[in-house]
């Protein structure tokens, strides 16, 4: 993740503050007695779908923001998603299939292609926002708190969370903390738009490469059968 870094500068640069630490979820009231089925099925992205998202991103790292903006289709079916990028002035940066098992490169700037492992860092990032790690019901243990719930287990050996809070119910936060892993999703402002409920706001803080991914999701809808892709 850290071969990240210097490349992200080299794209769009504007001075700023150091990264502030990602914002702690504000847990609701939500309903008592469900079960961790429940609670994993309320996940926004847990139907069966694919998805178009126009979104806006930031990243910081070391006193400096990068910012982006993102056409994405996430196939859910598949658990995939594709991702086309360009910086404030529509240049081109790169087109990327991502899976739980790889990632693909459909297009790369040029100027990218020469630092190893860039598609790999971008994909890590997709992974932990929308694709996985995900709740396991049949095996993650359930714990109710006084607002919401958390479901926690292990993924390769690595300890995870998810929390939930509202009524109705949905996922606020997800979190790894491990040897190898310190980062957290927290997912803000969810929004009822055509029988779909999605966070405007999600926020990706890694504490150990010391960078934070800023998304804002300015417009989502249900693709249709026989539409073309990105």
């Amino acid at each position: 993740m850290k071969k990240l870094l210097p490349i992200m500068l080299l794209l769009l640069l504007t001075a700023c503050a150091a990264p502030a630490p990602a914002p702690s979820p504000v847990i609701e009231q939500a309903p008592r007695g469900l079960a961790a089925g429940d609670l994993a099925a309320a996940v926004w992205t847990a139907r069966p779908q694919v998805l178009r998202l126009r979104q806006t991103a930031k990243f910081s790292f070391r006193g400096r923001d990068v910012p982006m903006i993102g056409m994405m289709e996430l196939d859910t079916r598949r658990n995939e998603a594709r991702l086309v990028a360009v910086n404030q002035m529509g240049v081109k940066l790169f087109d990327l299939t991502v899976s739980e098992e790889g990632v693909r490169e459909n297009y790369l700037l040029p100027q990218l292609a020469g630092y190893p492992r860039f598609s790999e860092a971008v994909a890590t990032s997709l992974r932990r926002i929308f694709l996985a790690p995900g709740p396991r019901p049949e095996i993650d243990v359930l714990q109710e708190a006084a607002e919401g719930y958390r479901l926690s287990g292990e993924r390769e050996g690595e300890p995870i969370a998810f929390l939930f809070g509202g009524d109705p119910v949905r996922l606020v936060e997800k979190s790894a903390l491990g040897p190898k892993d310190d980062w957290r999703v927290v997912y803000l402002d969810y929004q009822q738009d055509s029988g779909l409920a999605f966070p405007r706001e999600i926020v990706l803080e890694d504490r150990r490469a010391g960078y934070r991914l800023d998304l804002r999701i300015d417009n989502v809808r249900q693709s249709g059968a026989g539409e073309n892709g990105l």
